[in-house]
């Protein structure tokens, strides 16, 4: 096919795409999205000029009403193709654009008729394509159209842009002017970004000032504060209250991602005297913490972890099989027959309790690996033997007659 007759059949399909009325429902939109990003890399094919380029993929950002406003796209896969993809693309074609004046006014015409605030990321990127006087004269024009609109949403779709264009001209006091007029009463998020900005464009002084303008005790986004707090004093060379914050964020969810983060404010020599006083902590506290466990077991405390969770096994909750399952494959895999035990009856308790059919296959799978562990365990440390627990188990159990049937068939 001839370039002319390549770029003719876009088009076309472009053109089917903006008179699309046929509804779109959950289960389509998913390969519906593939076949837009399939006409995108089409576009980057065929594209013999980045004009070009930028002409096909503006006429296909056009298209989100027409498609976004009939379909069911709860997942966003849809909307992430308007909103990542069609933008990355119009990105690549537009910064080898000689005429940033034409390709001024596509970015203006497209934003300003966005309709379902996928076309935002344009002006996110806008620094990648266009130099900072159009920057600035775009934010000197959306200014006026801010201030006009009666609505809040509409004076945000102004002020959010602005903010935008503010961050990649690294120009925190237009970010703050933005913001002020966003929402005068500056909310706890607004004070936070505002710091963001201040500390990437090389205030920090500032952005701790922002940043302590919000009360001790808010506690609305107080990890990604306190993220970007430490950041900002260690910049400053605060050491004693960046310690502070490091034990804050790391006491807060303990992972091996935060222990790192607060060994490198504190020194990797107290590594060791860190993990150990940590467990110590973990084993004397009363209930039941996911987010303990899974500490644990990133650290490979696995003597800590098994004590952990057996003398708390009545507080297991099967109804968490993402966290449960995997913490019994591991204890499995460490020959820590008896923990791994307790957890695949939690798992299998759940299923029965809840009496849904559909998920008996996975009761029965896991009453069959607990069949297979009993072998391999001679102290049960308190709890049931595995042929009680089954005892017990069809006593309580015995109405479910398909789970018996599955599981003897």
């Amino acid at each position: 096919m001839s370039n002319a007759n390549a770029v003719k059949s876009i088009k076309s399909k472009l053109a089917g795409l903006k008179r699309r009325r046929r509804f779109i429902d959950y289960y389509e939109s998913g390969p519906y999205a593939r076949r837009l990003e399939s006409l995108l890399d089409e576009i980057h094919r065929v594209a013999e000029s980045p004009r070009q380029g930028v002409e096909l993929v503006a006429v296909f950002i056009q298209t989100d009403s027409a498609v976004l406003g009939h379909a069911d796209d709860s997942n966003g896969s849809i909307g992430d193709v308007y909103r990542i993809f069609a933008c990355d693309s119009f990105v690549r074609h537009a910064s080898e654009c000689e005429d940033k004046e034409w390709l001024y006014n596509i970015v203006l015409k497209l934003f300003m008729n966005d309709e379902f605030g996928v076309r935002d990321s344009l002006i996110a990127a806008a620094a990648r394509f266009l130099p900072e006087s159009h920057l600035r004269r775009m934010v000197d024009e959306f200014w006026p159209l801010g201030e006009k609109e009666a609505g809040e949403l509409k004076r945000y779709h102004w002020y959010l842009a602005i903010e935008s264009i503010a961050k990649q001209l690294k120009d925190p006091l237009l970010f703050e002017k933005a913001s002020r007029a966003r929402r005068p009463e500056l909310s706890t998020a607004a004070h936070r970004n505002i710091a963001e900005v201040y500390f990437e464009c090389g205030y920090p002084l500032v952005a701790l000032q922002w940043l302590d303008k919000v009360s001790p005790e808010e506690t609305f986004q107080l990890d990604e504060r306190e993220q970007l707090l430490l950041k900002v004093l260690t910049e400053l060379g605060e050491k004693g209250r960046a310690e502070d914050i490091a034990w804050s964020i790391f006491r807060r969810f303990r992972s091996e991602a935060r222990l790192s983060l607060l060994l490198s404010v504190i020194g990797e020599a107290e590594r060791q005297r860190v993990i150990d006083d940590e467990a110590r902590a973990i084993a004397q506290s009363p209930g039941l913490d996911h987010v303990n466990v899974a500490f644990l077991l990133e650290l490979e405390r696995f003597d800590d972890a098994e004590r952990y969770i057996e003398e708390r096994s009545g507080q297991l909750d099967g109804d968490y099989y993402y966290q449960l399952l995997p913490w019994a494959k591991t204890f499995e895999k460490q020959g820590r027959f008896l923990v791994a035990s307790i957890i695949y009856r939690a798992l299998l308790e759940s299923i029965l309790r809840r009496a849904k059919s559909k998920y008996y296959t996975y009761g029965v799978r896991y009453l069959r690996k607990l069949d297979d562990l009993a072998p391999h365990i001679d102290d049960w440390d308190g709890q049931p033997d595995h042929d009680d627990y089954k005892v017990n188990l069809r006593l309580e159990h015995k109405l479910k007659r398909s789970f018996w049937a599955r599981y003897e068939g």
